[in-house]
C-alpha cells in the first residue's frame, strides 16, 4: 500500500512532527510505501491512504479525498480556534466552539480579523473532519471532546502515542531529585511547579530539561520565592530518557488539558514515580501508576512532592 503522511512543516521538530516521524517509520517497517510531505500532491490518485497529521487550514483540508483520508487530531485544534481549550482568564474551557464564546476569546492571540476567520471556519472543519474515512485521536478524554463537539463517535478511534523501548544510556547523569521535561511555555505549568516547591515543609531540589519562551520569567520568578538557588536549568537534552533514569520523581504540572502527556507515560513506562495534575488525557497517559493532584492546587502539589520519591 502507498501513502501520504502530510505535515504542515514537515521540517519542524515538535511532538507532532516526532509522533508522525514514527508513524511513518512503523508504516515503512509494515512494508508500505510512505511519502512524507508539506505540500498537497498535484493528484492523489497514487496514493491507496492518506494521513493527515497537521492540517491547520480548512480549504486545504477541504480538498483531501475523504473515503481515503485518516485525520490524526493531536491537539484541540478542531474545537478551539486558540488551539488550547484555555481562556485568557487563565482557565481550562470545556464548552462546545462556536460563535460565542469563542469570538471573544480567539481575539488574545490572534488579529480581529484572523481570529474571526479562524471561528467562522470551525463548522467548516468539523463537516469537512466527519467526511473522512477515520479520525485517530491519542486518549479517551479527546475522543470524548470531539464527539461533544458534534463528531460521530463511531468515526473516532483511540490510539495512544508509542513509547520507544529505552535506549542504553548515552551518558552519566548528575544525581537528579525533582525532574520537569518539556517545554518552558505557559501551559506546561513551570511555574505552578515553583510555586509549590516554595510551599514545600522539606526543600528539594529540582533540575528543568527544556527551553522555551518562558525561561527569563520562570527564573525571575525562581528568584522572587526564594527557590532558585534549588533549581538548576538544563535547556534542550538531546537524551531527555537518560535524566528521567536518573530522577527519583518526575513532575508533570501541565494545567492545560493535555491530550495525552507522553512526558508522563515515557517516565512510567522507566519505572519513575511520576506526580502530576489530574487534568485532561494525563490521567490515562500515567496508567494509574502515578500521583495526581487536583488540577492547581499548589498545596497538594507541594506534600505530593514532598512524598514522591524519598
Amino acid at each position: 500500500m502507498r501513502v501520504l503522511v502530510y505535515l504542515e512543516r514537515a521540517d519542524a521538530r515538535g511532538g507532532i512532527e516526532v509522533f508522525a516521524e514514527r508513524h511513518a517509520a512503523r508504516l515503512r517497517a509494515e512494508g508500505h510505501e510512505v511519502d512524507v510531505a508539506d505540500r498537497l500532491p498535484s493528484d492523489f490518485g497514487g496514493y491507496d491512504e492518506i494521513v493527515i497529521h497537521k492540517c491547520s487550514d480548512v480549504a486545504t483540508l477541504e480538498r483531501f479525498p475523504a473515503a481515503r483520508t485518516v485525520l490524526y487530531v493531536h491537539d484541540h485544534e478542531p474545537i478551539c480556534p486558540r488551539t488550547y481549550a484555555y481562556t485568557p482568564l487563565k482557565r481550562n474551557c470545556t464548552r462546545v466552539s462556536g460563535v460565542w464564546p469563542c469570538l471573544f476569546c480567539a481575539p488574545v492571540c490572534r488579529s480581529w480579523a484572523a481570529a474571526l476567520c479562524r471561528v467562522l471556519s470551525q463548522a467548516r472543519r468539523k463537516r469537512a473532519m466527519a467526511r473522512f474515512k477515520r479520525i485517530v485521536v491519542i486518549s479517551k478524554f479527546m475522543k470524548g471532546r470531539l464527539v461533544e463537539n458534534g463528531i460521530p463517535a463511531d468515526k473516532i478511534a483511540v490510539e495512544p502515542p508509542v513509547i520507544r523501548p529505552a535506549a542504553p544510556c548515552s551518558g552519566e547523569i548528575p544525581g537528579v531529585d525533582l525532574l520537569y521535561v518539556g517545554q518552558l511555555i505557559r501551559g506546561k505549568g513551570v511555574q505552578q511547579l515553583l510555586k509549590a516547591m516554595a510551599r514545600m515543609a522539606t526543600p528539594r531540589t529540582l533540575d528543568v530539561v527544556g527551553a522555551g519562551n518562558m525561561e527569563p520569567e520562570l527564573k525571575a520568578l525562581a528568584g522572587r520565592l526564594g527557590v532558585a538557588e534549588r533549581v538548576r536549568w538544563r535547556g534542550f537534552q538531546e537524551n531527555p530518557q537518560d535524566w528521567m533514569r536518573a530522577a527519583k520523581c518526575v513532575v508533570v504540572p501541565s494545567f492545560w488539558q493535555e491530550p495525552y502527556g507522553l512526558v508522563a507515560a515515557e517516565a512510567v513506562a522507566l519505572g519513575r514515580p511520576v506526580v502530576a495534575f489530574a487534568v485532561g488525557g494525563l490521567p490515562e497517559a500515567c496508567g494509574g501508576k502515578a500521583t495526581l493532584v487536583p488540577a492547581g492546587d499548589l498545596d497538594a502539589l507541594a506534600r505530593a512532592l514532598e512524598r514522591s520519591g524519598t
